[in-house]
């Protein structure tokens, strides 16, 4: 919704290039209702009309998470296959401006392909809307200007009309393929569902984890703090007090502060140990939820 779109312009190249802004609804509780997007569209050069065309389509968005780290490239070529029709062919892909962390990248991929498959799936919609409406029987001019009124009226309403299914089936078919379609968006939500559940309970585990780390190294400095003054105090002794019995107190109370100071240090490596475990085990966990995901969608 919400379509601004620039004329095409010639570059110095030979293709052409024009921009459009608009608002895309979404379905994901990750990502928010809607984002502005902006929508990059090249027209090359070798494009002939009436032959064929080939134009690239570079989509931002704004409004969603990490949307600076990656953006979606489309291309659409359309062909002849007879006189009266032609062919569509549409590639998809989704590229990086700079690299995420992997778990951050998998929840984008995820994301991105369930978004761009709503997408054109809309798209086939549409076109199906369109030809059904094109390949009317039309017996007199009469029925010509009202199907051009009746296409108008289409195009302003896009939103309020149903979506056409790719194969046409009446009876029960319908309602299966509505029946069908409730039960994956039902498994789709629940899914999105429980990735939320699992990664606020490891978040939670990791700020644990880090505010016990925080503590220990807390205890790190204020035990290298009390080494450096028993230092200073043992050289002040040095050069005040000959005494032996004084100097061997003094050596017996750093070592006592060096085996200290040993022991936080080995609890501590033993923590970063823990931190890179439960992240490691974070990330095989979205590998296997990503698995089953997959396993799911080619069932289905």
């Amino acid at each position: 919704i919400d379509v601004v779109s620039t004329p095409w312009n010639v570059e110095p190249g030979g293709n052409q290039l024009r921009t459009m802004t608009y608002t895309i609804i979404l379905n994901n509780p990750l990502t928010g209702k809607c984002t502005t997007a902006t929508e990059k569209q090249t027209l090359y050069k070798e494009s002939r009309e009436a032959q064929f065309y080939l134009v690239d389509a570079e989509v931002v968005t704004h409004d969603v998470p990490y949307h600076d780290y990656f953006y979606t490239v489309n291309r659409y070529h359309i062909f002849p296959s007879s006189e009266q029709k032609c062919r569509l062919r549409v590639s998809t892909d989704v590229k990086y401006r700079k690299q995420p962390w992997a778990i951050i990248k998998s929840v984008i991929e995820k994301n991105s392909w369930s978004s761009l498959e709503d997408y054109f799936k809309q798209l086939e919609s549409d076109l199906l809307m369109e030809e059904s409406m094109l390949s009317q029987p039309i017996e007199d001019p009469g029925k010509l200007s009202g199907l051009r009124r009746r296409r108008r009226t289409f195009n302003r309403t896009a939103d309020t009309v149903p979506k056409l299914s790719p194969q046409r089936s009446s009876g029960d078919g319908g309602l299966d393929d509505k029946g069908d379609t409730a039960g994956k968006k039902k498994e789709t939500e629940n899914y999105h569902t429980a990735l939320i559940v699992v990664m606020s309970i490891f978040l939670l585990f990791l700020v644990l984890l880090n505010v016990t780390l925080f503590m220990k190294l807390s205890r790190i400095e204020y035990a290298a703090q009390a080494v450096y003054r028993l230092h200073l105090q043992e050289e002040k002794s040095l050069n005040l007090a000959s005494d032996m019995v004084s100097r061997a107190e003094n050596n017996q109370k750093h070592n006592d502060q060096a085996h200290r100071l040993k022991g936080v240090l080995r609890d501590s490596i033993v923590m970063l140990e823990e931190l890179k475990s439960s992240l490691i085990m974070l990330q095989r966990t979205f590998d296997l939820l990503n698995k089953n995901k997959t396993g799911m969608a080619v069932e289905s």
